[in-house]
């Protein structure tokens, strides 16, 4: 039986002490000789059995009274396993093992993350476990690929193995999952008697209410469940938050923008500090700002990439005591050209009368490789639609119900649509299919056009406005701009939480000019004026240019988010429509091996690439080969997720909380400390009432003993 105070045990020789007192008592008579005694002799002799039994019950007594007492003291522990299963009644065990293997049990105490400490502990476990006992163990980002199921450890090293290969993970921790998962471990046990071991490092992050259920089921079953803390209380850390593209496009020898977030969790502000920009092979300092104690910095990067084609960003921080989020992955895929199809409802033979003319010019300009294809209405609505990044439709009189669903699938893939007045457009047929009471592509609804001129335009300040370029003008510049007519467009109350005003016309009423909707994964931009100088003289003004340019960029179709995902994310890629691939392979970080992929092809949808693990983060390639046999491959880039940054602890509190009715039994590890012997039951009570009952038991003796004295 362990103790967790095993050094005062020496003090168990003081039960020795009643003995020694009674022989010392029995030194203390002298034999003498008196007339009477003969009578008291006879009368001695009768009881002497009798006296005797009782004195050396009352001595054993008090010899157990002191053992009790220091036993006691010393704190025992009945083991879940050996002796503390056998006094406690326990049957065959079906014993579930979870280890933690989230971003923040990468948190480092003297050079000693927690994970490592959870591998110790896990080992000290399945040590004392026994062969006849079943054991399942998985980490909480491989639930589904156990590293045993439910297994007698003959020979545990296997086992042992196995743990002690184990990385940590750069995943969350997202407990009600992980409890689903040990309840179906659970449900295939095969014996009655069930105990599961949790090994965390105790941090708030991931815990909820959705356990609370599953734990009472638990405890409605009798299932054992032991929680072993090998986390720290301390939480100083700074963490890179984000490392985002801002801009929608990359182009070749064009300057994209870059935003980090730097969160400084610590007591003290951070000066002086120097980040590591790392672009595909070559790396840069980057100077930080000073980091406030308990913000976030937002810290603005340039990049110019001069070639097409996917480029991974590495970016990490000094340094400290969790460096798994020092760092973060960015892929950034350079287009070789930004490609615009612009619909043409009023086409004419003169230069810059038809409803496009100046779109054309605007997105033509520059070096930029912007690839402009421009039709006619009727010639578009007659054509297959192909997707674009950016579909501009300018004074288009009709759509047909199917071109617009043909639309809307595409917006909310993620394609841009620019919508543009004119007086060919009718607001009620418009309202009817584009708008349909909020739920389509318009971002309001269509009333009529105003005649009432308007002098200058406000643009409001947004955050990742479409029209943010213009914000930083001088007003004076917009304030030239007049419109002679524009559609007036109301947003009904309670249906605009994916519609905002970006600008507005400079009269009394204030009336939108540029409205944004949000549509999927696309964005849609309502102009209540011409694209021509039909209705206003802005197309003729500089503003003009950068304004729709950067319009377009904003909303542009964007592959970032298929390619930059969090840790834990699975592995998409779309092929074209009518390909197919074989012999699919991902390169993963840290391993020499690549994993196959999958091969899905959903139903009216184009075949798909996909692959689930993503514990790591890094760099993720995968490769394959198209129908013709030419072999293709695609970079994701995969990081660790940023909510494992809070490293608010759990109190035991807390933790029994949301475990509902359901009674755990916590250890809080330390390095150094018998780990298996903290995760037995403490019955000191036990030994406490004991000795209560002793000292009665010893009391009642010492009174009927002396009873003859």
């Amino acid at each position: 039986m362990p103790f967790l105070l095993p050094s005062l045990l020496p003090l168990l020789a003081l039960a020795g002490v009643p003995l020694l007192i009674h022989l010392l008592n029995r030194r203390r008579f002298q034999r003498i000789d008196w007339a009477p005694m003969k009578y008291l002799k006879l009368t001695i002799k009768t009881n002497r059995r009798r006296l005797r039994i009782e004195q050396l019950i009352l001595l054993a007594v008090r010899t157990l009274v002191i053992i009790v007492l220091i036993c006691a003291v010393a704190r025992p522990i009945l083991s879940s396993t050996g002796l503390g299963a056998w006094l406690g009644g326990r049957s065959r065990t079906s014993r579930v093992l979870v280890i933690d293997d989230s971003l923040s049990m990468g948190y480092q105490v003297d050079r000693r993350a927690a994970f490592e400490a959870a591998k110790s502990v896990t080992g000290e476990i399945v040590r004392k476990i026994g062969s006849q006992d079943s054991v399942t163990a998985f980490v909480t980002s491989g639930p589904q690929s156990p590293l045993v199921r439910e297994a007698h450890l003959e020979d545990p090293n296997k086992l042992l193995g196995e743990i002690g290969q184990l990385a940590g993970g750069d995943t969350r921790s997202d407990w009600g999952a992980t409890f689903k998962a040990i309840d179906q471990a659970l449900a295939a046990a095969t014996f009655p008697v069930k105990e599961v071991t949790i090994i965390t490092d105790f941090r708030k992050s991931g815990w909820g209410p959705q356990v609370t259920e599953i734990a009472d089921h638990w405890a409605g079953q009798g299932v054992t469940l032991r929680m072993v803390d090998v986390g720290s209380r301390l939480t100083a850390n700074v963490s890179l938050a984000a490392f985002e593209l801002e801009d929608q496009i990359v182009l070749p020898g064009s300057e994209a923008k870059l935003r980090a977030s730097i969160r400084n969790d610590t007591p003290n502000a951070i000066a002086g500090a120097q980040a590591v920009l790392t672009i595909g092979d070559q790396s840069r300092p980057v100077i930080l700002p000073e980091l406030p104690a308990g913000q976030t910095t937002e810290v603005p990067l340039t990049v110019t990439l001069q070639k097409s084609g996917q480029m991974p960003l590495y970016l990490t921080l000094p340094h400290d005591a969790m460096p798994g989020d020092n760092s973060r992955w960015l892929a950034v895929n350079v287009r070789q050209s930004l490609d615009l199809s612009l619909v043409d409802g009023d086409p004419s033979a003169q230069p810059f009368e038809s409803a496009t003319d100046f779109l054309a010019l605007a997105f033509s300009i520059g070096s930029e490789p912007w690839h402009v294809d421009k039709r006619t209405d009727s010639d578009w609505a007659g054509a297959r639609l192909q997707s674009a990044d950016v579909l501009a439709i300018a004074n288009v009189a009709s759509f047909s119900q199917e071109r617009i669903a043909a639309i809307e699938r595409l917006v909310q893939d993620g394609m841009g649509v620019m919508i543009f007045a004119g007086e060919q457009v009718d607001p009620v047929l418009y309202n009817q299919r584009l708008y349909r009471d909020g739920l389509g592509l318009l971002p309001a609804r269509l009333d009529k056009p105003v005649d009432e001129p308007a002098t200058g335009l406000v643009v409001e300040q947004l955050a990742q406005s479409p029209l943010s370029a213009l914000a930083k003008i001088a007003p004076a510049a917009l304030a030239r701009i007049k419109a002679r007519r524009f559609m007036a467009a109301s947003i009904p109350t309670g249906k605009s939480e994916n519609v905002r005003v970006l600008a507005r016309w400079n009269d009394a009423e204030g009336h939108p000019a540029v409205i944004e909707k949000r549509f999927g994964k696309g964005r849609v931009i309502l102009w209540t004026m011409s694209a021509n100088k039909q209705w206003s003289d802005w197309p003729i003004d500089p503003t003009y240019v950068l304004a729709v340019r950067s319009a377009a960029m904003s909303i542009a179709r964007s592959d970032a988010h298929q390619d930059n995902l969090t840790a834990g994310q699975p592995l998409q890629f779309v092929l074209e429509e009518g390909e197919g691939a074989v012999d699919g392979k991902v390169s993963t970080p840290g391993r020499e091996t690549p994993e196959a992929v999958t091969m899905e092809r959903p139903e009216k949808s184009p075949a798909m690439l996909r692959a689930v693990q993503t514990n790591h983060a890094g760099t993720y390639v995968m490769n394959w080969k198209d129908s013709s046999g030419r072999s293709m491959q695609h970079m994701f880039c995969v990081n660790g997720d940023k909510s494992e940054s809070d490293l608010t602890p759990l109190a035991d509190a807390e933790l029994r909380g949301l475990l509902g009715n359901l009674r755990p039994d916590i250890v809080h590890y330390s390095t150094g400390q018998n780990a298996l012997a903290r995760e037995g039951k403490e019955i000191w009570r036990m030994f406490a009432l004991a000795l209560l009952g002793l000292l009665a038991v010893e009391t009642g003796l010492a009174v009927w003993v002396g009873r003859e004295q």
